[in-house]
């Protein structure tokens, strides 16, 4: 009997830690069809058990036993180190150069800056001699300018290639703005949203790698804050909409929920195009196999520093086999890179592809959404179900840093009220409350509560410029309308403002809730290719044996894997002579690529018999014992391919398998050329065997293997070796049969072996400068913080202290704050209460601050403080890594609100930001400049002390890169990009 499935069987036979052929008896009858694999062990493939009836399970579902040779990120234990880059054949000697310094930061002047935000800790390195900046998360090294283009460029561009459209992208973490730089370098995107933690990663990467957040470019939106809660509240519209989904988070984070039915992942899967691409970083491409039609993985070398890098790609349309490179976006948009040319040489996007799938989503039991779906459609769609009132809320505060302003806010708040109303929002009285009060560059402030939230402005005339906070928890869509209409007004451009995005506290109980349920977040439904007509009609493999002639164009297809500029000799697996005519070698023998046929015949019943070389392009082997194959290999110098004709008997195909494919035999170098390649049909077991064997056991370099289906016929499969050029001429093999035979292929799978040492490994290093960074630069020295503003997020964490909080508990405790504190002398104090939802909003507002707290009406506050100045300082300030705290806001806002409220509150969330003009990214603490001057690395002061401004070998460098250090900012270099040799020039 034959198994009638040969991929269940590949699966399990790759899976099983050694391989046999099928016995003498394997065409006997079986009630099962892998009953035959239960019958030779008393074990199944994998491992697995048969059951009472001898039958093995489908090895479908057995576990990999051994994964330490594939892509498979479903790892037993972690790795520790570089999972991929140290692997050495056995005896093999170490390379001079190699990749284990892996982590390993030489000559680098270690956390330079270093320091926590309220989520993690941040630290930053420095080497000025390559020269390269580093930033390390909780001592993770995340990022080096030296590897930007390395990682940075094909994320994005490798992804883009396959693209219909590259106009809308979101990313989730990238706070280094690195991936935000390489998407708006395409000239047709629209939106990039960026997903982002924590804003001290963003801001401080201005100053240290000199990347910009572009919260000054309409088409950019950050939302920083918890993902899962962002999710939760992006407008539903959204979903099905973006081209590239990139991720950057752990596997922990990526396992969150978002909504009772979806966790992260899911939801950011939901934000995709039917024909869009998710990205995930690092081992992901066994789960990405698990939850797309098609899966991609894709691995990278000579990375300075982290030696390699790894990453999973997934679509439900796109299979990830036919780039657009030529006309593609890379070339329309002009986009110039680094580290990924495709346009220099088409190998450079084909190399990087490491494994690929074809995955049946039925068959992973993953339709069970989609059956829902078709079995309400067929009862008259899914019944209308009341919303559930929320017992959580959230809501978010749109900053807006309005430059250019050409008056006050004398009509603005004259006018605000009709404009939120235009808007479909609900003032609230007293209406807009103002101060006009000046102190020091402010001199008035705003605020005007709605139903639906507050908005507050503050104007500081000396500099044209109006801070704005939007705070919507109802309504949230209509954030961009109200940005709008309130610059509108205000008189300010469009194009002279920045904005971001924060998380903020929500209300329970607004009146428009139930809208809003169905206004925001993702709504689970299914994504992937369920549809038992269309899965019908897709190519299948037929019963076989696979026809002569659909077999030659297959195999002379192949041919193309051979090397250009060596003899190309083919040995063909025959069988019994007269039992069949063996016809591949005849159609090897007409083609003009083949300069030698070697067809090994099964030894005789009589005996051995003479090899029959009369034949120029043909010879006879018959193969009565193993010397029989290596002498002839060995004449040939060994065979560039060997083909394993569809009508060979399976004892004899089964009997040289363990000649040219036994593990760790090296007595496959006199047989196998380094280059090779193997091609069979995989029309019964023997070949299904023999294959994964191969593609098991095989010692040379880089093995590759892949199934093409050919439909109604069999698999074919090829293996590899040594071949950079392998996924591209598998495509094109594919493509080759379907033209010659008029039948249907598809590439089921492609899977690389073990990655290999690198040997000669001598990554190219880029500077900061390589990039052009003056407008960061520029946006650096120039920015001008005003003030500082804080947003925390208390929870309550017992069910009796929630019963304590009240509004007036609530409205009392402000009042504690502006009491206790001199900053808020003669503020605007107001209250709102039965009119904005289940909770409270108090508020205090003066020209040069405000403190506005929202309560949710159960167990979640958020306290929004903003004040003039700024006191951003180490707390506590001799701690190894002190954390960095707005300390007024802390000691006489925040704790003093919390001495008035139960015990079991605590902080849930602190968000630090600076408010001015200029484009403002960073704290006034966090910039050493002057406009348009400053050193481009913090070690610069220290070079400075050690006398190197004025050191005859040091003094040109210095000059430019540690100007203000030096005095010398007439002579500093503003980051103009660099190209061809200069880019790799160093301090040195």
């Amino acid at each position: 009997m034959r198994f009638t499935n040969a991929s269940s069987l590949l699966a399990a036979l790759l899976a099983a830690a050694s391989l046999h052929g099928p016995s003498s008896s394997s065409s006997s009858s079986s009630s099962s069809p892998f009953a035959l694999a239960a019958s030779a062990a008393d074990s199944c493939p994998g491992g697995a058990k048969p059951d009472d009836s001898g039958s093995c399970p489908n090895p479908d579902a057995v576990a990999v036993a051994d994964s330490s040779e594939d892509s498979s990120d479903d790892e037993a234990a972690p790795r520790t180190g570089n999972p991929n880059a140290h692997r050495m054949e056995d005896g093999e000697e170490k390379p001079p150069t190699t990749c284990e310094s892996y982590l390993k930061l030489t000559g680098f002047k270690d956390a330079v800056y270093e320091t926590r935000s309220f989520y993690q800790e941040v630290a930053w390195s420095e080497n000025a001699n390559k020269p390269d900046v580093c930033m390390s998360l909780d001592d993770i090294l995340q990022i080096c300018h030296s590897y930007r283009p390395h990682y940075h460029e094909p994320y994005v561009h490798f992804p883009a290639a396959y693209l219909k459209e590259m106009k809308r992208i979101v990313f989730i973490g990238g706070g280094d703005a690195m991936l935000l730089h390489e998407a708006l370098k395409y000239p047709g995107v629209e939106m990039v949203v960026g997903l982002e933690l924590d804003q001290k990663v963003v801001r401080e990467s201005l100053k240290h790698f000199h990347t910009q957040p572009h919260f000054d470019d309409p088409r950019v939106q950050w939302w920083f804050g918890d993902a899962s809660k962002s999710l939760a509240l992006l407008p539903r519209e959204w979903f099905g909409t973006f081209d590239l989904v990139m991720v950057d988070l752990s596997e922990t984070a990526m396992s969150i929920s978002v909504t009772d039915d979806l966790d992260i992942f899911g939801a950011l899967a939901l934000l995709m195009k039917p024909e869009g691409i998710f990205v995930k970083n690092e081992l992901y491409y066994g789960q990405m196999s698990k939850l797309f039609d098609h899966s991609i993985f894709v691995y990278m070398t000579d990375y300075p520093i982290l030696c390699d890098q790894d990453w999973a790609m997934g679509s439900n349309v796109i299979d990830f086999l036919h780039p657009k490179i030529d006309g593609g976006h890379l070339a329309e948009g002009g986009i110039h890179t680094f580290e990924y040319t495709p346009l220099d040489d088409v190998d450079e996007h084909w190399k990087l592809i490491k494994d690929y799938s074809r995955n049946d989503a039925r068959k992973q039991g993953k339709c069970d959404l989609y059956d829902r779906e078709v079995a309400e459609a067929k009862a008259g769609g899914k019944k209308a179900v009341e919303p559930t009132k929320p017992t959580r809320s959230a809501g978010v505060l749109l900053v807006i840093e309005a430059d250019g302003v050409p008056s006050d806010l004398s009509t603005l708040a004259s006018s605000l009220k009709g404009l939120l109303e235009d808007e479909g929002l609900h003032p609230l009285p007293p209406g807009t409350v103002v101060d006009e009060t000046p102190s020091g560059e402010a001199s008035s402030a705003l605020f005007l509560a709605m139903e639906e939230g507050y908005v507050n402005a503050h104007y500081y005339p000396s500099r044209s410029y109006i801070g704005l906070d939007i705070v919507l928890w109802s309504k949230i869509s209509k954030l961009d309308d109200l940005r709008v209409s309130l610059l509108g007004a205000l008189g300010a451009a469009l194009s002279d403002h920045s904005s971001f995005r924060v998380i903020h506290g929500g209300m329970l109980g607004a009146k428009n809730w139930r809208e809003d349920v169905n206004a925001v977040g993702p709504v689970n439904k299914n994504l992937r290719q369920c549809d038992p007509e269309v899965t019908a009609s897709e190519p299948k493999a037929g019963p076989g044996p696979m026809d002569d002639d659909v077999f030659a164009a297959a195999v002379t297809a192949s041919l193309s894997m051979l090397p250009k500029k060596m003899d190309k000799v083919v040995a063909v697996i025959c069988g019994k002579e007269g039992e069949g005519d063996c016809a591949i070698v005849g159609a090897l023998r007409q083609h003009s690529k083949v300069d030698k046929v070697v067809a090994l015949w099964d030894c005789p019943a009589e005996g051995k018999t003479k090899t029959n070389d009369d034949d120029e392009v043909v010879s006879k082997v018959y193969v009565c014992g193993n010397k029989d194959l290596k002498r002839s290999a060995k004449v040939e110098e060994g065979y560039s391919a060997v083909v394993i004709d569809p009508k060979a008997s399976q004892e004899f195909v089964s009997s040289l398998m363990g000649e040219f494919c036994k593990k760790g035999d090296t007595g496959q170098h006199v047989l196998l050329r380094d280059q090779v390649t193997i091609m069979t049909s995989l029309a019964n077991d023997a070949e299904v065997v023999f294959y994964a064997s191969c593609v098991k056991n095989l010692i040379k370099q880089i093995v590759r293997s892949s199934r093409i289906i050919i439909d109604g016929t069999a698999q074919y499969g090829i293996i590899g070796t040594n071949n950079p050029s392998f996924v591209r001429r598998v495509v094109s093999i594919s493509d080759s049969i379907t033209k010659q035979t008029g039948i249907r292929t598809v590439i089921e799978k492609m899977v690389a072996g073990g990655v290999q040492q690198q040997k000669d490994y001598d990554p190219e290093h880029y500077p900061p400068n390589a990039y052009d960074e003056r407008d960061a630069l520029k946006q650096y020295t120039n920015q001008i913080p005003l003030a500082s503003q804080s947003l925390y997020q208390l929870e309550v964490s017992d069910e009796l202290d929630i019963k304590k909080l009240s509004r007036m508990v609530i409205k009392n405790a402000v009042d504690s704050v502006v009491k206790s504190n001199p900053k808020f002398l003669g503020a605007k104090r107001v209250d709102y209460a039965d009119e904005i939802g289940d909770g409270s909003v108090s508020a205090a507002i003066l020209a040069s601050g405000h403190f506005v707290v929202a309560w949710d009406g159960a167990g979640r506050l958020t306290l929004n403080t903003m004040t003039l100045g700024e006191e951003y300082e180490p707390i506590p300030p001799t701690a190894e890594v002190p954390d960095m705290v707005l300390s007024m806001h802390k000691s006489d806002v925040v704790d003093v609100f919390l001495s008035k409220l139960p015990p079991s509150v605590k902080v849930a969330v602190r968000e630090q930001m600076p408010r001015g003009s200029n484009r403002v990214v960073n704290f006034k603490k966090d910039i050493n400049a002057i406009p348009n001057c400053t050193d481009h690395y913090d070690i610069c002061m220290d070079f400075a002390r050690d006398g190197e401004c004025d050191d005859e070998d040091e003094q040109p460098w210095m000059h430019k890169y540690c100007s203000l250090s030096c005095g010398t900012c007439d002579k500093m270099t503003m980051g103009q990009p660099l190209r061809g040799e200069e880019v790799l020039a160093t301090k040195n």
